[in-house]
């Protein structure tokens, strides 16, 4: 199993980390790719920097591997529970959760597709049972939203303040604007209930844990490289841009917002430079990564012919209020995922990609 090391994240957090020392989480989604960074930073940070270990409850529909538990070790620190989380939890806890995360969902197009109706009740039933969750624990919520509320946004970079048109009615819309109204019922308890909430908007993270099976651009071009087979380009008249994050910044935004964040504030999460289009992103990889990715233009699925045209993110607010400051460069976050995912890939047989 290739490694995935958290330890740039923890050293972004390392001047907060304090804060989460003897604290409980609930965190749902840990099974997926940025749950698994989120797991092995609390381990990390229980290993290496808290005084009191950091206990975590963590969620998903399937547990990971016994290989996977063991390489992230934690011990008795982390407890792994299998849910659905159209279910409420009803009695399963005791002892009072600090901080709840609700990070679940399904946020591939390929996926989302194929099932709309499983990713608006992950993000709509999920968040109102992990906000009565926060209202019975009196402890701090954080959603973790997306980019994709912003649509596509005429400002860039976006800052939070923007509000965008979602289509109603399109192949994406499930997660759109079911990530937007999991923001407002956020909002909702903060203002009925008093619960103490947060929301981060991530912006492309990828990296060392986005599985071949994700079907995004990064896993498709390492999968291109894997398998040996030419990469379909998506485009409908114009190429849309991004900025894509390397996870080690995501996933320390995460824990800032969780720490730092103000009560029922927005924050973005993801890198603010260089953006570039799909074509640019694989010259970039092919002339500093020395990989030869072989490439055409193709006409895109109807799921892509609604998404967003650009995303890049201000993150002058995380900067100045959570104190915010990705590390990790496009280029080194590029490199951590080829890295990886020229190891991993070629362990999957093709036909369960």
């Amino acid at each position: 199993m290739a490694k995935i090391d958290v330890s740039q994240s923890v050293e972004m957090l390392r001047p907060y980390a304090s804060n989460l020392s003897g604290k409980k989480i609930i965190c749902t989604g840990t099974n997926g790719f940025l749950g698994k960074w989120v797991v092995r930073i609390i381990a990390k940070l229980n290993s290496e920097i808290l005084s009191e270990p950091c206990k975590l409850v963590a969620v998903d529909v399937s547990k990971p591997s016994q290989e996977e538990i063991v390489d992230i070790g934690g011990g008795e620190n982390i407890t792994y529970i299998s849910h659905n989380l159209t279910e409420r939890f009803k009695g399963m806890f005791e002892s009072r959760f600090d901080y709840v995360i609700h990070m679940a969902g399904i946020a591939s197009p390929h996926h989302y597709k194929i099932k709309p109706l499983q990713t608006i009740d992950v993000a709509l039933e999920g968040s109102r049972g992990m906000l009565e969750i926060a209202r019975e624990h009196d402890a701090r919520y954080l959603f973790c939203s997306s980019s994709e509320v912003y649509q596509t946004a005429t400002e860039n970079p976006t800052p939070e303040t923007y509000v965008g048109a979602i289509p109603s009615d399109t192949s994406r819309s499930c997660y759109d604007v079911s990530k937007l109204m999991g923001e407002t019922l956020a909002h909702v308890y903060g203002d009925q209930f008093k619960v103490d909430t947060g929301i981060i908007r991530i912006f492309n993270s990828m990296g060392p844990g986005l599985v071949e099976a994700d079907h995004r651009i990064l896993p498709r071009i390492a999968s291109s490289i894997v398998r040996n087979k030419k990469l379909e380009v998506f485009v409908n008249k114009v190429m849309p841009s991004r900025t894509y994050c390397p996870v080690a910044n995501t996933a320390a935004g995460l824990f800032l917002t969780l720490i730092n964040g103000r009560p029922g504030q927005i924050y973005n999460i993801g890198l603010d430079t260089p953006e570039l289009t799909v074509v640019e992103l694989i010259e970039r990889i092919q002339q500093n990564l020395k990989l030869k990715i072989d490439w055409s233009i193709s006409s895109a699925p109807e799921v892509y012919s609604s998404e967003p045209l650009r995303r890049c993110p201000d993150i002058t607010k995380a900067r100045s209020e959570i104190g915010y400051e990705p590390i990790v460069s496009l280029d080194v976050g590029l490199k951590n995922f080829f890295d990886w995912a020229l190891e991993e890939y070629p362990k999957i047989k093709s036909d369960a990609i």
